[in-house]
């Protein structure tokens, strides 16, 4: 048996080991690589996603809330601890399957000093994602004669919004909280070889309480455009499938 709540949880942000400060000292001649692979990512099983971005995640994912109070919302990419079901065998991404922002943000991530509460960017120095030196034609670089580039600053762009929207998604999920929505779930699939597995450690909204709110509540929540974001979580739990039929032959 899996349980969400337990995989893929270490001390540091998710797929971050040891990142450091980005600056011009350090990674003057660092370029970002434009063909990248998602080899990075390939032993998680879920993953933080976005409110924005939940409408079209749910195409593909399902889209669930992770345990305790400050639980955020997860697209499950598999099944098993580990087990990153929407790589193919050369570490690209599923075709057609849209990359949560999380992993397309990587190997960067916009953190808040403690000691002055300063934005700085940092990142993971993952030789899969960054080369040092002439690098590939397209390859992005980060400084240009010891000065920020376009490239750099789009980065750090995307970083500042994936913030604003982190936020705006913690909003969401504690209001999901506080309203007592949400109710232990647990997953069981049986795949084409007819071998049951298990996923726990994970909650969902309970449609029965989300129809019984109040018509202000229903209101207010239609003008911060959390209805579709709820809807969005109800489709999404019809794409368990989508995980069963991409298990490897022989589970």
């Amino acid at each position: 048996m899996t349980d969400v709540a337990n995989a893929d949880a270490p001390q540091m942000p998710l797929l971050y080991k040891n990142p450091v400060a980005v600056s011009a000292q350090h990674h003057a001649n660092v370029k970002v690589k434009r063909n990248r692979t998602f080899r990075y990512a390939s032993k998680i099983h879920a993953v933080p996603v976005l409110a924005e971005e939940m409408p079209q995640l749910q195409n593909h994912y399902p889209l669930v809330f992770g345990p305790g109070p400050s639980a955020g919302v997860m697209a499950l990419l598999g099944l098993r601890a580990g087990e990153n079901l929407f790589l193919r065998e050369d570490f690209t991404w599923a075709y057609n399957a849209q990359i949560p922002a999380y992993i397309g943000r990587y190997p960067f991530i916009l953190v808040e000093m403690p000691e002055d509460k300063r934005l700085v960017l940092i990142m993971e120095e993952d030789e899969e994602i960054l080369i040092r030196g002439e690098g590939a034609e397209g390859d992005l670089p980060l400084f240009k004669d010891g000065k920020g580039t376009k490239e750099g600053e789009d980065i750090l762009n995307y970083c500042v919004a994936f913030n604003q929207s982190a936020r705006q998604t913690q909003l969401f999920c504690e209001e999901v909280e506080k309203l007592g929505l949400l109710v232990d779930q647990r997953a069981e699939v049986v795949t084409p070889e007819g071998k049951q597995l298990s996923l726990s450690g994970f909650r969902v909204i309970d449609e029965q309480k989300f129809n019984e709110l109040p018509d202000e509540t229903f209101l207010e929540w239609r003008k911060r455009n959390w209805i579709g974001l709820v809807y969005a979580h109800f489709v999404s739990l019809g794409r368990w499938q989508n995980l069963i039929d991409r298990l490897p032959k022989g589970v």
